[in-house]
């Protein structure tokens, strides 16, 4: 036997189970081959909401994970957010239409921060003082309600589109509006945040019982002339 030789250990890989949180009820995500188990803490696992709730029309939102640690010989993880694809949010604007993105960073119930990202389209193409005074209710709106929310609630309402009936229905006071989106919702620590050097947005004490009287006189004529019924020539 030739000298200053060792042998090699060779590790066997095996299957490892994902599982989800308890928000989608804890099921298998998916598997990871790996040799040990905990190679697998820290990583990110990004899921189609089909595959967690078998409904095919949410195929194009993801839902982010972290794996978090190893239990029962599965993989547990955390939820990070979820994001719809930009091919579908592409879809919600039309000709003749105005848009608003927005991104803040809100803290909620359970002291994490919050990323959001909603989209609003109007009805109608509208002047930038309107469209200034929808962004201000809006983050005032989502603001308040996020800061009621764990990060849970905030995602179990924002798949079910509870969120964006809300604001929709708030907007709706000022100009009318076609769709209403969160485009992303991302969480993150107070460590991340510090390091990301993001401002927060507080929540206000009260929102504003409607806002109708910011709109300009010609924007109402307009959304009046929009609304009125063609005249019928007379035979």
């Amino acid at each position: 036997m030739a000298k200053g030789t060792s042998s090699v250990v060779v590790k066997k890989k095996r299957w490892i189970k994902i599982q989800a949180p308890k928000l989608f009820n804890e099921q298998i995500m998916g598997e990871s081959y790996v040799g040990e188990p905990q190679e697998l803490v820290g990583r990110k696992v990004a899921v189609s909401l089909m595959v967690l709730t078998g409904e095919p029309q949410r195929q194009s939102i993801n839902v982010a994970f972290r794996i978090t640690g190893i239990k029962n010989d599965m993989a547990v993880t955390e939820v990070l957010g979820y994001k719809i694809l930009p091919s579908s949010a592409k879809k919600l604007m039309r000709r003749n239409r105005s848009k608003i993105d927005d991104s803040f960073v809100v803290e909620s119930a359970d002291k994490k921060f919050v990323r959001i990202k909603p989209l609003i389209v109007t009805r109608g193409r509208t002047t930038g003082s309107v469209m200034a005074s929808m962004r201000k209710l809006e983050r005032a709106y989502l603001a308040k309600a996020i800061s009621k929310m764990d990060t849970d609630s905030i995602l179990r309402d924002a798949i079910q589109k509870r969120l964006q009936h809300g604001l929709s229905q708030m907007l709706r006071r000022l100009y009318p509006v076609s769709a209403c989106e969160i485009r992303q919702l991302e969480f993150f620590s107070a460590d991340k945040i510090k390091d990301l050097k993001l401002n927060i947005t507080l929540p206000p004490e009260s929102l504003p019982e409607s806002r109708k009287k910011e709109v300009p006189k010609e924007q109402k004529e307009e959304s009046a002339t929009e609304k009125a019924p063609a005249e019928t020539p007379a035979a």
